[in-house]
């Protein structure tokens, strides 16, 4: 389900959802369930042995081997802020519970600014009270090496380089087991991409239940990673390998308990804290974390950079 769906309906809570979503946009396609508790656990992906052989020979007895099976225990980290306003509002002829809830809108604003960037850049060895983003929860076999320089043209050779871009894209895309449902990647980059699908004839769109646009190559929604508050592009173009001034792309498949997903607990709660001394304060809390339960739900390709025309 989405944040929005598991979330509760109170005022306080919907006003700080509606915050948060402006700046951190992948809450809106990122797939959560709930649990009670401080954590959850899950049976990971893929038990048993890999079959070396599937057929057999009239009246030959099939052998069954038990599965081996593995569980995780992703555990929930706190995202909280409170926000505040001087009940003094009250005694200039002010409406102070409407300030607060203005105030809440915003301060949800500023606090997406960060929840985004968690999602690709989330560190928990650095940072014990975050939880860990793609970068850091993608497994070594699903990092692919070989992305492409992607060039601006439309010269022969260009539009050549561009079709091989194409099909690299969705060759990675394909890795994700069942297909990848979304793109994640540098803004610039994605700019680039639906520029090159629509001249390729690659390019789908279509609009979702609130009317916004989802743009596609081939079966595969393209998001931006969003930006910094500081408006820089998230997943910048830093990396050095495989190629220089160069990002990454992650592909991945959402679900609920399954794939790539999100526990929580009640999804955004906000609640009305009451007067200490002479604040009126809302409380605002998120209780989740990013959790892979089918290592081939995730795909971080690295080596993607742009060309100038």
């Amino acid at each position: 389900m989405l944040l929005r769906q598991v979330s509760t309906s109170d005022p306080v809570s919907q006003l700080a959802l509606a915050g948060l979503e402006e700046t951190a946009p992948i809450l809106q396609d990122a797939q959560f369930y709930t649990r009670p508790g401080s954590a959850d656990r899950v049976k990971h992906a893929r038990e048993g042995t890999a079959k070396t052989k599937i057929t057999r020979s009239l009246n030959e007895a099939n052998t069954a081997t038990a599965p081996t099976v593995s569980y995780d225990t992703p555990a929930k980290k706190i995202v909280s802020f409170d926000v505040k306003v001087d009940v003094i509002l009250e005694d200039r002829n002010e409406d102070a519970e409407a300030e607060l809830a203005h105030q809440t809108f915003l301060e949800s604003i500023e606090a997406g600014w960060e929840l985004q960037e968690l999602f690709f850049e989330g560190d928990n060895g650095a940072d014990a009270e975050d939880f860990d983003g793609m970068r850091n929860i993608v497994n070594a076999t699903w990092i692919l090496t070989d992305g492409l320089l992607i060039p601006a043209g439309n010269a022969d050779a260009i539009v050549e380089a561009q079709q091989l871009a194409v099909e690299k894209f969705m060759q990675h895309s394909a890795r994700v087991r069942g297909g990848a449902s979304h793109a994640y990647m540098n803004e610039y980059l994605k700019i680039r991409w639906l520029t090159i699908a629509k001249a390729l004839g690659y390019y789908r769109q279509s609009k979702d239940e609130l009317g916004n646009m989802i743009e596609q190559i081939g079966n595969v929604v393209i998001r931006g990673a969003g930006y910094a508050k500081a408006g820089t592009p998230l997943l910048p173009f830093t990396e050095t390998s495989p190629n220089p001034s160069s990002s990454s792309i992650f592909f991945v498949r959402w679900g609920e308990r399954r794939n790539l997903t999100l526990l929580t607990s009640v999804g955004v709660k906000g609640r009305f804290a009451g007067q200490s001394g002479n604040f009126i304060i809302n409380n605002i809390n998120l209780d989740a974390t990013l959790y892979l339960q089918d290592d081939t739900a995730l795909v971080q390709s690295k080596g993607w950079t742009l060309a100038t025309p």
